[in-house]
C-alpha cells in the first residue's frame, strides 16, 4: 500500500509540472509569433525584390497553423484535467509534439531564406533564434528533454548548413551556435532543478493543506456526531433530557423578554410498567420508538422539542404556544396513539394504550429558572394520573 501511495503521489507530482508547462504556453506563443512575424516582414522586404516574397508568407502560415494546433491541444488539456483523471504522460506527449514541430519549422524556414538574405539580415535572423532559444528557458525549464530537444531542431538546421558552407566564416558561426546549445544547456540545468523542487514543494503544500481541510473536515463531522450524540435519546431519536433542559433554559430568557407565552408539556404511557412486563422490553422499546415518532411527527415545528425525559415518558417544548393551543396538539398526539389501538390488556382503564400529559402554562418572569417550570408540568401530570388517566390537566399560575 505504501508503494502505491508513493505511485500516486508522483504521478500528482508529474501532473503539476506538466501543469506548469501548458500554463505558461500561451506567453510563449504568443513572443514567438511576434519574433516571426517581425522577421516575416523584414525577409518579405528583400524577398520580394527577387519575387520570393510568398515563401516567407507560406513560412509564416505555416508556423501560425503549428501554434493553433498547440492551442487546440492547450484547450482540450484545460476540459480534461477538469475531469476525475488525467493522464500525465499523454499531455506531456501532445505538448512534446507542438515544440518540435515549431522547432523544426523556425529551424528550416531559417536554412531555407538564408541564401537569398542580406548578411545583416541573416545575423538579424541568427540573433532570432538564439534569442528564441534564450526565451524557451522560462517557459521549458522544468524538462531537459524538451528543452534541449527544442533547441537542436530549432538551432541544428542553420548549423549543419554552416558547416555545409565551408565558408571559415560559416565554420566559426557553426560553432558559435553549438557553443551556444552547450552554454544554454549548463545555464538552464540550475533553473530546472530550482523550478521543478519548487513545483513538487507547490505540491507538497497544497497536498499537506489539502489534508489538514479533509482533516478539520473529519473532526468538524465528528464534533456534530458526537454532539448528536450527546443531545440524542439512543432508543426513540428524540433528544434527551440533558439536551431539553438546554432548550428550555434559552426559551426561558427568550420569552423573558418577548413576554409571548411558553409551554411545557410532558406526556406519559399509562401503566407503561405493566405493560412492559406482559409484552417484554423488546416489544415495549418499539412501542416506545413508535410514541416518539408520533411526537415529532405532530408536534415538532421550528424551536419545539420532543425529549424523552425518562423511561416512559417524553417531555414536549411549544414556544409561543397558548395553553389552549398546547391542549389541543397535545390532544391530537393522544388521539393518534389511541388511533392505532396498540393493545394493552393491563390497563384498568382501556383495551389499548393510553397516555396522560400535564401541561406548564404560565408567564415567565426573571424570578422564575427552567426547574421551576419544569416542576409545574410535573405537577400537571400528577394531576391528569390521579384524575383517572387518559387525560390532559393544565396549570396555568
Amino acid at each position: 500500500m505504501e508503494n502505491k501511495n508513493a505511485f500516486n503521489t508522483h504521478q500528482l507530482k508529474q501532473f503539476e509540472l506538466v501543469n506548469f508547462l501548458y500554463e505558461r504556453f500561451q506567453v510563449g506563443m504568443a513572443i514567438t509569433l511576434v519574433v516571426a512575424f517581425v522577421a516575416t516582414v523584414l525577409a518579405a522586404y528583400e524577398l520580394s525584390i527577387q519575387g520570393r516574397a510568398h515563401w516567407i508568407y507560406l513560412w509564416f502560415m505555416g508556423l501560425v497553423a503549428i501554434q493553433g494546433f498547440r492551442w487546440t491541444t492547450k484547450n482540450r488539456y484545460d476540459v480534461a484535467r477538469r475531469g476525475d483523471y488525467v493522464d500525465h504522460r499523454l499531455w506531456k506527449k501532445r505538448f512534446v509534439i507542438g515544440v518540435y514541430m515549431a522547432a523544426l519549422w523556425q529551424g528550416v524556414g531559417l536554412v531555407l531564406v538564408m541564401p537569398y538574405v542580406s548578411i545583416n539580415l541573416q545575423i538579424i535572423f541568427l540573433a532570432f533564434l538564439l534569442g528564441m532559444g534564450a526565451g524557451a528557458i522560462a517557459y521549458l525549464a522544468t524538462s531537459m528533454m524538451i528543452f534541449v530537444s527544442y533547441l537542436v531542431l530549432m538551432i541544428s538546421p542553420i548549423t549543419l548548413y554552416l558547416f555545409w558552407l565551408g565558408s571559415p566564416d560559416s565554420i566559426v558561426l557553426g560553432c558559435m551556435l553549438i557553443f551556444m546549445i552547450v552554454a544554454y544547456y549548463f545555464g538552464v540545468r540550475r533553473m530546472n532543478r530550482m523550478i521543478t523542487e519548487s513545483l513538487h514543494l507547490r505540491f507538497d503544500n497544497e497536498l499537506l493543506v489539502s489534508d489538514l481541510q479533509r482533516l478539520l473536515s473529519a473532526v468538524a463531522r465528528s464534533n456534530k456526531e458526537l454532539d448528536r450524540l450527546s443531545t440524542t435519546d439512543e432508543l426513540t431519536g428524540a433528544q434527551n433530557f440533558r439536551a431539553f433542559r438546554v432548550r428550555l433554559e434559552e426559551q426561558r430568557r427568550k420569552h423573558i423578554e418577548s413576554q409571548m407565552p411558553l409551554s411545557v408539556v410532558l406526556i406519559n404511557v399509562d401503566f407503561y410498567y405493566e405493560y412492559n412486563t406482559l409484552y417484554g422490553q423488546e416489544q415495549g422499546d418499539q412501542t416506545l420508538k413508535v410514541i416518539a415518532q408520533v411526537l415529532i411527527d405532530e408536534l415538532v415545528r421550528k424551536d419545539e422539542v420532543v425529549a424523552r425525559v425518562s423511561g416512559a415518558e417524553f417531555g414536549v417544548l411549544l414556544p409561543n404556544v397558548s395553553c389552549e393551543n398546547a391542549r389541543n396538539r397535545t390532544q391530537k398526539v393522544m388521539h393518534a396513539i389511541q388511533a392505532r389501538k396498540i393493545p394493552h390488556s393491563k390497563s384498568v382503564i382501556s383495551d389499548y394504550l393510553t397516555m396522560s400529559a400535564g401541561i406548564s402554562c404560565v408567564p415567565v418572569n426573571d424570578k422564575m429558572n427552567d426547574r421551576d417550570l419544569l416542576t409545574r408540568a410535573e405537577e400537571a401530570l400528577r394531576m391528569a394520573k390521579n384524575n383517572g388517566r387518559n387525560r390532559i390537566e393544565i396549570i396555568n399560575f
